[in-house]
């Protein structure tokens, strides 16, 4: 019972969980040179575990109510390689594992060496069956353990959400990057580039940008090897699909803004430009440009639409007045519904459930750095 709860556990957490954080660890310490995959590796990972715990088992002898407590190195050892930092990129380190792994070891040492002075003298039970206590004792130990290995790797959501992303970018599966965490309302910059990007590739970025999360303003639109970056995603891949990747370091709107007026600048540079204007909430750029990209009395994608209303509402002498009858429908109901709820955080709340995928709400309450 102890060796099936073993390798269903190691197998199944490796296999679709760990995956792509094991991917990244694999890929930061290679330099590059060689890629993880999840299916050999979650298989030889496992079977190398189950080697080490017959090892321990032919070492300490341990049977009846401490038999679980042989798997305790393998989990150990389990830990610590799913154990990735989200900072691996940046900076390795085994962190407190070099002086928690030995410690632990030494601990375990002199409670084998306990439980094996105790051992002949344990009671005679029922030693077989699914109602033997042994067995029970035994596979409560097995859980409480894989517990611990949970609580002490790495569990954190945005790290897991990001790589996934990225690995979905690294196979052209731009639709799971952009399901990856959408449920969720938590992101960063770097998983806000991820699905910028993403979201570009599918002709969307225009139509379905403030769908999504979003933090940080127009700096995540491109890497900045800080705040934001790739882990796994070539870095040049995006410059290459926007235009050329330049020697000297700009800000993402001075780069979009310099390939365009080069003529160095690809299609889909247009919409990140555009884009860029408005995470940054600087509604009047976004109009002076837009007319050089898109027929404005032409089809434009919704979150133009929703900006080129708000800035006829907004400016009392705007340079261009839009007119969509839809469109002022709907920008006329968010306005009653704004004003009907005096609390701010009821407002808001109301404002999120009904409006949350629209230009109108970032503008009014996203943030634009964190």
């Amino acid at each position: 019972m102890c060796a099936i709860l073993f390798l269903s556990f190691t197998f199944i957490y490796l296999f679709y969980y760990q995956d792509d954080v094991l991917a990244v660890g694999q890929h930061v310490l290679s330099n590059g040179q060689t890629h993880y995959n999840r299916t050999i590796g979650a298989i030889l990972i496992t079977f190398v575990l189950f080697l080490l715990h017959l090892a321990v088992f032919g070492i300490t002898k341990l049977k009846r109510r401490s038999h679980a407590l042989t798997y305790f190195p393998s989990l150990l050892i389990l830990a610590i390689v799913t154990d990735v930092s989200p900072t691996i990129d940046q900076h390795f380190s085994f962190g407190s594992w070099l002086w928690v792994f030995p410690l632990l070891l030494i601990v375990y040492g002199i409670v084998v060496w306990l439980l094996r002075q105790l051992q002949p003298y344990e009671p005679d039970t029922k030693t077989s069956g699914f109602v033997s206590k042994m067995m029970w004792l035994n596979v409560f130990t097995m859980v409480i353990m894989f517990f611990i290995v949970g609580l002490t790797s790495c569990g954190d959501e945005m790290f897991h959400y990001r790589v996934h992303a990225e690995d979905c970018l690294l196979n052209k599966d731009y639709d799971g990057a952009l399901e990856t965490g959408e449920k969720s309302l938590k992101t960063d910059s770097s998983l806000t580039m991820i699905r910028v990007y993403a979201l570009s590739q599918k002709g969307e970025l225009g139509e379905s940008l403030f769908e999504y999360p979003i933090v940080g303003g127009s700096r995540i639109l491109l890497p900045d090897s800080a705040n934001v970056r790739f882990m796994l995603y070539p870095e040049h891949e995006l410059y290459k699909y926007l235009g050329i990747r330049l020697k000297q370091k700009l800000s993402p709107l001075k780069y979009l803004t310099f390939i365009e007026k080069h003529h160095l600048a690809k299609s889909p540079a247009k919409d990140y430009l555009l884009c860029g204007y408005l995470l940054d909430k600087n509604i009047d750029a976004f109009v002076r440009n837009v007319g050089k990209y898109y027929k404005l009395n032409g089809h434009l994608p919704k979150h133009y639409r929703e900006a080129l209303t708000l800035y006829t509402h907004l400016r009392s002498n705007p340079i261009f007045v839009y007119k969509n009858n839809v469109m002022d429908a709907d920008f006329q109901d968010y306005q009653d519904m704004e004003r009907k709820n005096p609390d701010k955080v009821l407002r808001q709340n109301n404002l999120h459930d009904t409006y949350g995928n629209t230009y109108w709400y970032y503008y009014q309450y996203a943030p634009l750095t964190k």
